[in-house]
């Protein structure tokens, strides 16, 4: 399957890119695609962490705390 490529300088990047790398704009192109891939799936789990611990103390630790200041004796 042939990938068109209609952008001047997306055209030109790939060109240095396989220049500076000594390969084909092909293999230039799969490989920062590959690279970007991973880079993108180790994101993911990152992000569901986040969220998970957000939940979390919104549910089990914000809520349970008072929103008023800390007296003097309470902060020790």
């Amino acid at each position: 399957m042939a990938l068109n490529i209609k952008n001047s300088a997306v055209e030109e990047l790939a060109e240095e890119v396989a220049r500076l790398a000594g390969e084909t704009k092909t293999e230039a192109i799969r490989r920062a695609l590959a690279e970007r891939r991973q880079r993108l799936a180790l994101e993911l789990p990152q992000r569901d962490r986040r969220a998970e611990l957000t939940g979390f103390l919104e549910r089990e630790v914000w809520a349970t705390i008072r929103a008023r200041a800390m007296t003097r004796l309470q902060r020790g």
